[in-house]
């Protein structure tokens, strides 16, 4: 008998994989080969905690990664990290320091966009020398209410913002690197940070779309690669379900914005999550998340939760929970994602 979500199509681990980006704990590239063997996901995400201790030896496993990756899965992966600049640069090498979006911003005003443009090239062309082939940057938020913020950002002004994460995109496209911009639709006007609690945002829909959104809609319209959401409460939007689970959110970006490539949520292992009434672990959240319109969904750090959500998002397919039509949809947009590699 076949499955009832999946009349045509008998689901497996690679159906679960493909909407799951994972991480690892350590530095010792035979784990992230195991997760590709496990889950069989789209894409790895690399942290701090990853590095093996130079820049050569990155390369060489990442290099190992890839061929794995090749071997198993019959396909590339997205390699990624979180590469934005400042306070979050993952790599503690002297070659691949970027400046903070702040100073980028502060840069563009003393020497030009194209200083910006020739920085963010010059970092991509390093990482993509190391192997990485997408970057979950540039950070699109407006600087606002929360101090956390302040210097991930380009700034207040959303006309300015929108020119300098654009040179930052147009740096990275240059040099081949794929990009990520976040956090939508915009964490500016939070005051708490998702990596602890849930914000909450009272600010209008309409506001947000209109000016938090600018920096957004200008990376879209050239042509941007993937968006990332936020877990955070955008009341007038959806006074019950954060940015991760709201179909508003993700479908303000698929009809007023025109985006077709695939939406990210991000990690499911932030504490905001625990502060959602309804969610029951990070397998939750994955179906959750993907029933909402959310196609790749981030679990970055421990393996059992990355275990979770692969199962959880199989079981949810056959029960045709995640209906069939969204499941095509989500594979098609990470598709056009993916085709970018080749």
């Amino acid at each position: 008998m076949a499955p009832r979500g999946m009349a045509d199509h008998i689901v497996t681990t690679e159906d679960s994989g493909r909407l799951l980006m994972v991480g690892w704990e350590g530095n010792d590239p035979s784990e992230p080969i195991s997760l590709l063997e496990k889950y069989r996901p789209t894409g790895l995400v690399f942290f701090r905690r990853n590095f093996p201790g130079s820049y050569e030896a990155l390369k060489k496993d990442i290099r190992e990664i890839h061929r794995a990756a090749r071997k198993i899965l019959r396909r590339n992966i997205l390699m990624a990290l979180d590469h934005e600049g400042g306070v979050v640069n993952r790599l503690p090498l002297d070659e691949t320091l970027i400046p903070s979006h702040g100073e980028l911003t502060y840069m563009a005003r003393m020497s030009g966009l194209a200083k910006v443009e020739k920085v963010s090239r010059d970092i991509a062309l390093v990482l993509k020398d190391l192997g990485f082939n997408f970057n979950l940057a540039p950070v699109a938020d407006l600087a606002g209410a929360g101090d956390f913020m302040e210097k991930r950002s380009f700034g207040r002004d959303p006309k300015e913002a929108s020119r300098v994460a654009l040179a930052f995109w147009e740096g990275h496209r240059q040099a081949g690197l794929l990009n990520c911009a976040k956090h939508f639709p915009g964490l500016g006007s939070a005051r708490e940070d998702p990596h602890e609690v849930l914000p909450v945002v009272d600010k209008p829909l309409s506001d947000l779309l209109e000016k938090d959104g600018m920096p957004f809609r200008t990376l879209i319209q050239r042509g941007l690669q993937a968006v990332m959401t936020t877990h955070a409460l955008f009341v007038d939007a959806d006074p019950d379900r954060p940015a991760t689970f709201s179909e508003k959110i993700a479908g303000a970006l698929k009809n007023d914005f025109e985006f077709k490539g695939p939406i990210l949520t991000d990690d499911l292992e932030m504490g905001a999550l625990n502060h959602v009434e309804g969610i029951e672990g990070p397998g939750d959240a994955a179906v959750k998340a993907v029933q909402s319109g959310h196609d790749l969904v981030l679990v970055c750090r421990r393996e059992e939760n990355v275990e979770e959500a692969s199962l959880k998002i199989e079981e949810a397919l056959v029960d045709g929970i995640i209906s069939p039509t969204r499941f095509r949809q989500a594979i098609l947009r990470v598709g056009r994602l993916v085709k970018l590699l080749a």
